[in-house]
């Protein structure tokens, strides 16, 4: 699970999936696939993928950011339609359950237990399926104003534009205090400085686009804000161990995608 963002007029696939997928339009619209039946997708809306051939075509006119999460389905209830007739797309209205799950499971993914992330998906799959989503906006734990206010700008600017310069003295500007203040704020609060923070969250970017584009190293190198390949290569394999080739490679042999190393997600 995680949160991908694409250029203008990006494509995803045609892949071959073998389990089920949500997938949740944050941003931009699509245009999705599967065997040959095609729909859109607007902005906020949620799609269900199935195994099958599938594809997406991502907004023509402005960067696309979604989220999405895998799972498996071992069996459904006797009074559930059959699976070729469940819909492919929600749009779900506002104070829908469907969102604040998927925050939910994106929170709680690498602290989160297990058996709650299955009951989680389980209400989902229910939900979108019957169509019983209405619900209230759940809202995350509080961090400092400070780094709140730092962080809503780091992913804001990320989200405009993956490869924006942003230092220290723009998050400080952002949280309305003095650039020491805010590395001793986001030390205590996140255990990491804003520079580490910055970092890790290009690279979070860059690790969904490796497992689910089929953009070249150097481009998404490039996309994600790095001088150079070179450079974006060596953090890459601090940061998870392996080199974005490797990743790649790993992931074509059936290895999950690493999870993100920010383990705090802004919505």
């Amino acid at each position: 699970m995680g949160v991908a963002t694409y250029p203008p007029g990006a494509t995803f696939g045609p892949r071959r999936g073998v389990d089920f997928e949500f997938v949740w339009l944050i941003a931009g619209d699509a245009e999705y696939r599967f065997e040959g039946t095609t729909v859109t997708a607007p902005e906020s809306s949620i799609v269900l993928c199935r195994p099958g051939e599938d594809y997406f075509r991502w907004d023509p006119d402005q960067r696309t950011r979604h989220a999405y999460f895998h799972f498996n389905v071992v069996g459904i209830p006797s009074d559930w339609p059959r699976i070729s007739q469940w819909p492919l797309v929600r749009v779900p209205p506002e104070g829908d359950v469907l969102r604040p799950m998927f925050r939910h499971m994106l929170t709680w993914q690498m602290r989160g237990d297990q058996l709650i992330r299955q009951l989680t998906a389980g209400h989902m799959l229910a939900a979108f399926l019957t169509g019983q989503i209405a619900t209230q906006e759940v809202s995350h734990d509080k961090l400092p104003d400070a780094v709140e206010m730092a962080l809503h700008h780091l992913y804001k600017s990320l989200d405009e534009d993956p490869a924006k310069a942003i230092g220290l003295d723009d998050l400080a500007d952002a949280g309305a205090v003095t650039p020491e203040h805010l590395c001793r704020l986001f030390k205590a609060s996140t255990g990491l400085s804003p520079a580490e923070t910055v970092r890790l969250a290009r690279l979070d970017r860059a690790a969904v686009l490796l497992a689910r584009s089929n953009y070249a190293v150097g481009q998404i190198a490039e996309f994600c804000g790095f001088a150079s390949q070179f450079h974006f290569s060596r953090r890459f394999k601090e940061a998870f161990g392996m080199s974005p080739r490797d990743l790649r490679k790993k992931l074509a042999e059936g290895m999950t995608p690493p999870l993100p190393k920010l383990i705090r997600r802004f919505q």
